[in-house]
């Protein structure tokens, strides 16, 4: 699945946000979790990051990606993302039943470095 422009877009301004927090002159690398294993859905996560940061303190960034370990998230309360068997699971740390990360989901920010 390709991602959308407009959430890469979202997600772009989200790691801009936190490095302009951080009063950091360069985004130096973009941590991205893959939820979709097609090698085709990562080649165009990467092609509209690269597009899109053109002009920006995150022109040149490295794109670090990782598949996504987890299959569920707990919306109760915590958030916390983990794995588990079947189609349903338990979220270890509310004990509220955890829901499968849908699958037009296909990456997240993890986090951002950046250069002061």
């Amino acid at each position: 699945m390709i991602p959308p422009r407009e959430e890469v877009r979202a997600m772009l301004g989200q790691a801009l946000s936190e490095a302009e927090a951080q009063h950091a002159r360069r985004l130096t690398e973009l941590h991205l979790e893959l939820f979709d294993s097609d090698p085709e859905a990562e080649r165009a996560l990467r092609g509209l990051v690269v597009d899109l940061s053109a002009g920006t303190i995150a022109a040149g960034a490295e794109i670090v990606t990782f598949l996504a370990p987890t299959h569920f998230i707990c919306w109760n309360c915590c958030g916390l993302r983990f794995d588990g068997m079947g189609d349903k699971a338990i979220c270890p740390n509310c004990g509220e039943m955890g829901m499968l990360i849908p699958s037009d989901v296909i990456f997240a920010l993890a986090r951002v470095k950046v250069a002061l």
